[in-house]
């Protein structure tokens, strides 16, 4: 009972004794500030465990690595908006209003009169009127110009595209730059908007890491994969960017997840592919393919049942493709001592 008097007479005293600092263990909500580690090969490894065992998040884009669970980045926090702050009289800095966004066609800017305010009850009848001549003024007047027109029409369209594919606000806002800069260069006149929007968001998806491929691109646009290659090149041809070479690593998480194979068979075929990198298999081979396959190797070098339909379907290519590039990745296998499979 003395504990608890003592308990009784802290709390009404208002002092309470000092705790220890707790020490949390890094969870998988925990977003990482500290500079990327690579290990000997120039991959990144988990700088909470060391462990090379990451994957990407196809959803949110972000790198977890699958032995803690500490999420290494978070592609969004360098383009979040900056914390606004507070003047001497305890008004705000920066503007009312939303944050200007490029996938915005005006980007915000703009002060619009909405039906609501047109509609106001406490106004009078000639006071409405006028409200809604002016609304239908400025409506008119924002999408003057054809450059306006159809870069209204575009940000619509691309706002439905990554609604479908589900893709990070980061990469919405990277392809509305990218339309914007080739709107100006003219590289639109002539060209189907639907057409350049897609291939707007396919380069963003390269410069985010995000894996999404083309005919996942193509297919939600409506439009064939082939069509889509030629608005890409065209556009990555004038504005002069520099795309890296795609990593199959990135999309062994996405097909693993479509094919249902467990996670050891997912951190083994990373395994494997990474030795293959190291051997410049993968030069001139492509990442969906490689991955499906190292998968697959994975799956039979474990007992684990996953079909080779199932990954040729989750990945987007043929079952003859994933055979083919087994062949190549069995030579990774044998250089990391693993056993030789038919």
């Amino acid at each position: 009972m003395a504990g608890t008097s003592s308990v009784t007479q802290e709390r009404k005293t208002g002092v309470l004794p000092a705790k220890a600092p707790q020490s949390f263990p890094a969870a998988g909500t925990i977003m990482s500030r500290r500079p990327k580690t690579r290990d000997e090969v120039g991959h990144y490894v988990c700088p909470q465990c060391g462990s090379s065992s990451l994957v990407r998040d196809a959803e949110t884009g972000e790198v977890i690595c699958t032995n803690c669970g500490f999420v290494l980045s978070d592609p969004t926090e360098q383009y979040a908006p900056p914390v606004p702050r507070r003047t001497e009289e305890g008004l705000l800095e920066s503007q009312s209003g939303p944050p200007g966004r490029f996938s915005a066609f005006d980007k915000n800017l703009s002060t619009i009169i909405s039906r609501a305010q047109a509609s106001n009850r406490s106004l009078s009848a000639d006071e409405r009127l006028q409200l809604w001549r002016l609304r239908r003024t400025q409506l008119r007047a924002s999408a003057g110009s054809s450059m306006a027109r159809n870069l209204s029409r575009a940000m619509s369209q691309l706002r439905g595209l990554a609604g479908r594919l589900n893709l990070p606000e980061v990469v919405t806002e990277r392809a509305a730059l990218m339309y914007r800069r080739a709107l100006n260069k003219g590289l639109v006149r002539g060209r189907p908007i639907n057409g350049m929007v897609a291939a707007s968001t396919y380069a963003a998806c390269r410069l985010t890491d995000v894996p999404r491929s083309l005919s996942e691109i193509a297919k939600a646009s409506g439009m064939s994969r082939k069509l889509l290659a030629h608005y890409y090149r065209a556009l990555v041809r004038s504005l002069d960017v520099t795309m890296a070479i795609e990593d199959p690593l990135k999309r062994v998480s996405k097909i693993s997840s479509r094919a249902g194979a467990d996670s050891q068979t997912e951190m083994l075929a990373g395994k494997i592919l990474r030795e293959a990198i190291r051997l410049r298999v993968n030069v001139g081979k492509d990442p969906d393919g490689l991955a499906a396959a190292a998968l697959d190797l994975a799956a039979r070098i474990r007992g684990s049942m996953v079909m080779q339909r199932d990954l040729a379907k989750a990945a987007g290519v043929s079952e003859v493709t994933i055979r083919s590039r087994m062949r190549d990745l069995k030579a990774a296998a044998k250089s990391l001592g693993l056993p030789e499979v038919a």
